[in-house]
């Protein structure tokens, strides 16, 4: 199995390095990643400059390793056409902030898991939860391990891709795995004002997040020291809306 390993933490990223020791034996392992942090830069596709990138070496096990000076879907975009071609699986991650509920919309994590899954391509993206000051990659790991040995002989449909997020906790404190679904994560206080040496008002955007009650959704699994695994898709059309908007009387022109 050819994996292709990427995220939006970079490359030179702890979770990264902690994902090539376990899945070193599982395949052949590529590594095509941003040069630095790009959280919350979505799907986005650098289309205004050429793209620098320079090979790199971790030496744990990879076959190949690539530094992209871009976003984490021009890491899968060049993986697939260039730099590597014939990928079985991607992964992405190991991430050491969650990607759960409406946070995904934002996540470079999902973006790149997206951009494969739009080339057919098997995705996974892999987070670990917020945490105390320690980050313990063990658990994701193991279910990084788990569902690849796994998806070998159950393929995803095609399309799908899965949006993995992990309690950052020892992992003797990890009960199990819940499928759920992404549920809401919502924000309150999002832009907070400031203001320049020279007197200009700026803005930081960010927020407090929203207890929510949701049962068996992403946050809740979480919360309870379950891996949450969410199946996404990239086909967005609401269906049964469809329906029901067929059934509009509106003519133009």
């Amino acid at each position: 199995m050819r994996i292709l390993v990427t995220n939006d933490d970079g490359i030179e990223s702890t979770g990264v390095k902690e994902l090539l020791k376990g899945i070193a034996l599982l395949g052949e392992i590529f590594v095509v990643a941003p040069d630095r942090k790009l959280a919350g830069v979505g799907g986005g596709i650098t289309f205004d400059k050429p793209i620098k990138v320079e090979k790199v070496s971790f030496n744990l096990g990879e076959r190949r390793a690539f530094k992209v000076y871009g976003t984490p879907s021009d890491c899968v975009i060049l993986a697939l056409d260039v730099l590597i071609k014939d990928i079985d699986l991607i992964i992405a991650g190991i991430n050491d902030e969650p990607n759960a509920g409406d946070d995904i919309r934002f996540s470079g994590t999902i973006g790149a898991c997206r951009e494969g899954a739009f080339s057919n391509i098997p995705a996974m993206g892999v987070s670990l939860n917020y945490g105390s000051r320690e980050n313990f990659y063990e658990g994701a790991v193991e279910v990084s391990k788990t569902l690849v040995k796994f998806l070998k002989n159950h393929p995803l449909p095609e399309g799908v891709f899965l949006d993995v997020n992990v309690p950052n906790l020892p992992i003797g404190r990890i009960r199990g795995i819940k499928f759920v679904k992404l549920g809401r994560r919502r924000y309150t206080d999002r832009v907070h004002s400031v203001l320049s040496p020279d007197g200009k008002e700026h803005y930081w955007i960010g927020g407090r997040l929203i207890e929510s009650k949701e049962e068996e959704t992403q946050n809740s699994a979480l919360k309870e020291n379950y891996i949450a695994i969410t199946p996404l898709n990239i086909e967005e059309t609401d269906f049964n809306f469809l329906e029901v908007m067929k059934q509009w009387k509106i003519q133009f022109p």
